[in-house]
């Protein structure tokens, strides 16, 4: 009997380091695009790597599943053309950073 909960025990860690490694990439990719947009730079490759590494993992886990909404608040934030433009996507990218570190504060 020792052995199934050992076996689950093990699967479920492995899940949840899976998730901690792609949350923290996803935050390296949130502050480099964080980094740009202070700057008053948009670097669109960042902004579609961060919506590649959603769909590769982060958002299908639902403990994360949230960040979705996030990161189409940063996407709505980008992409409507305004002179507030980087500072609505400084602080969208911001809260989806903080979203992140909630995530894998509790892992």
């Amino acid at each position: 009997m020792g052995l199934p909960s050992a076996g689950l025990y093990l699967s479920t860690r492995m899940k949840e380091l899976d998730l901690a490694r792609r949350l923290h990439r996803l935050r390296r990719t949130v502050i480099m695009l964080q980094t740009e947009l202070r700057l008053e730079h948009l670097d669109a490759e960042l902004l579609a790597e961060i919506e590649q590494q959603m769909d590769h993992g982060i958002s299908t886990d639902p403990r994360s599943a949230h960040l979705s909404l996030l990161v189409d608040a940063l996407r709505e934030s980008i992409l409507t053309p305004r002179p507030e433009l980087f500072r609505d996507a400084t602080r969208a990218s911001e809260q989806l950073k903080e979203g992140v570190e909630v995530i894998l504060d509790n892992l």
